[in-house]
């Protein structure tokens, strides 16, 4: 017997794949195919990498080259805007050729500064390994030049304007010595203003030389890498598009595959019926049934099932009614099971066919279809209509049998008919509850009703919906049983539709005249009166 579950494990999950591989499986493909189109699809890009060591073009006061991404005087954060500036994109596209404008050239840049260094890598895609290499340098090149015209440029407006200066205080200076003359001893102010003048041209003069020196030894940085010709595309790489092209495929299949599932109310495993109703599974056999292989696991749940079943019953007899949920033939299945388990651990054990619409039970029972219920209720003696078989030894058998009778399922006579029959244990396998309210009516006299649930057929919705109806009667539902659908047991028939079959002629199941007698070993003999 098995109890409520909390909520969904891990092994659920793994059920949902190994349900839903096919979905799975196609997205992965799909976005693997999609992957392989991109990537034969795509234009090849090629990248190539300049790398430019930068230097301080003058004095931070005066180029403003101060606080830059290292401890030194060039701030290559500002610098890396530059190279893809619009002047610099520009002059680079005149060096190249290029028939980009200088925004689209920009958009072909990728600047990066290691850290700790003062080094700008100005890295270039192009269409074809020779267009990023010479875009790459012609980048380089055009920020260099770009920087020292610049520097050149600052230092040539404080050049002219500290010349300027110079060639206004010498003109002061040759007004006060008036053309080499010299003032006259008694002059003091004019002999201070000429010393004042004199030493305003030395400072100025004294900037003027290093400001010069410096021009003519501007050095704005350095290609200390120049481009190569790259080997391969950096774009778009197989290996990154297939493989996220694969991941993303999967995570689109695993998607559509737990959303499928979300979707899908059917209760494919116990646990999920556990979750669905606040009710043990007392009998879960598995696909293959419990009377498949009598020494396999299938037949000791059935036991286990049984010996629970009889500590909650008691001693004494008792009905048990079982119905399937959905329409087809598992709760005749698990009725069967449930029977087989009973009288192998010693109860005396009748199993009543009451379905008139299937006769799949038969099968496994090693029964042929015959007289049974429908003649009893008709008033034969359920007692001469009961067999044995060697499928399940000690279970006897009434099969439905070949009357019209199915009216009679939802009358007295049946319920009658249950508290006359000879066991301790009477398991009456009913029609399905979605089908009939065959197991309705007999409720009342049942001491317990399982309903059968067909794992991957039944519905939430549809196990509510009984669960509801046998509320509705006062049933006593002690547990569920639970085995796979009809369709997909082991050596199961499909559920027979349709009106019972009609009755035989009397004397047809007597041997015919001159018929040997049945021999002594067959199982499917009326039991002796």
């Amino acid at each position: 017997m098995q109890t409520a579950d909390a909520g969904p494990e891990l092994r659920d999950y793994a059920d949902v794949l190994r349900r839903r591989w096919v979905a799975v499986a196609a997205g992965a493909a799909g976005g693997l195919l999609v992957a392989v189109a991109a990537v034969l699809a795509l234009p090849s890009e090629y990248a190539s990498t300049t790398a430019v060591q930068v230097r301080p073009t003058g004095p931070a006061e005066l180029t403003g080259e101060r606080s830059g991404r290292t401890n030194g005087e060039v701030n290559l954060d500002t610098e890396a805007q530059v190279v893809r500036s619009t002047k610099v994109a520009a002059a680079a596209g005149e060096l190249i050729g290029a028939t980009e404008t200088p925004d689209e050239l920009r958009e072909r840049v990728e600047i990066t500064v290691p850290p700790n260094s003062s080094v700008l890598e100005i890295a270039y895609r192009g269409d074809s390994p020779e267009a990023a290499r010479d875009g790459s340098a012609a980048f380089a090149d055009a920020y260099l030049d770009y920087r020292g015209d610049r520097a050149r440029e600052e230092i040539d407006a404080r050049l002219d304007a500290l010349r300027g200066e110079a060639e206004e205080r010498t003109a002061e200076l040759e007004e006060l010595t008036g053309g080499g003359r010299e003032a006259a001893p008694g002059d003091g102010e004019d002999t201070a203003r000429q010393e004042a003048v004199q030493v305003e041209i030395a400072d100025l003069n004294g900037e003027i030389a290093p400001l010069s020196a410096l021009r003519a030894s501007l050095t704005p940085g350095r290609v200390i890498t120049p481009a190569a010709l790259p080997e391969s595309a950096a774009s778009p790489r197989p290996v990154l598009w297939l493989g996220g092209g694969a991941m993303a495929g999967l995570a689109a299949g695993l998607a559509a595959a737990f959303g499928a599932e979300h979707r899908d109310r059917r209760l494919r495993t116990g646990r999920d019926v556990r979750r669905a109703a606040a009710l043990p599974i007392l009998l879960d056999t598995g696909a293959a049934g419990a009377l498949a292989r009598p020494g396999g696991r299938a037949v000791q749940r059935a036991n286990e099932a049984a010996h629970a079943l009889g500590a909650r019953l008691g001693d004494g007899r008792r009905v048990l009614l079982a119905a399937g949920v959905s329409a087809d033939a598992t709760g005749s299945a698990a009725a069967v099971d449930l029977a087989a388990a009973l009288a192998r651990t010693g109860s005396d054990t009748l199993l009543v066919l009451a379905d008139p619409g299937d006769d799949s039970a038969l099968g496994p029972l090693g029964l042929d279809p015959g007289p049974g219920l429908a003649e009893a209720l008709l008033g034969a003696d359920p007692a001469g209509l009961e067999l044995r078989t060697a499928a399940a030894p000690g279970l006897r058998v009434l099969r439905y049998g070949d009357a019209e009778a199915a009216e009679l399922l939802q009358r007295s006579a049946m319920t009658g008919l249950l508290g006359r029959l000879r066991a301790d244990r009477v398991v009456v396998a009913a029609a399905p509850l979605g089908e009939r309210a065959d197991a309705l009516a007999m409720a009342a006299a049942a001491d317990a009703v399982l309903p059968a649930v067909a794992l991957g057929r039944t519905r939430a919705g549809e196990l509510a919906d009984a669960l509801r109806s046998l509320d509705l009667v006062r049933a006593e539902v002690p547990g569920l049983l639970a085995a796979p659908a009809a369709a997909e047991r082991s050596g199961a028939a499909p559920r027979t539709r349709g009106p019972a079959a009609a009755p035989r002629p009397a004397g047809a199941d007597a041997p015919a005249a001159g018929a040997p007698a049945p021999s002594a070993d067959r199982t499917d003999l009326p039991l002796p009166r």
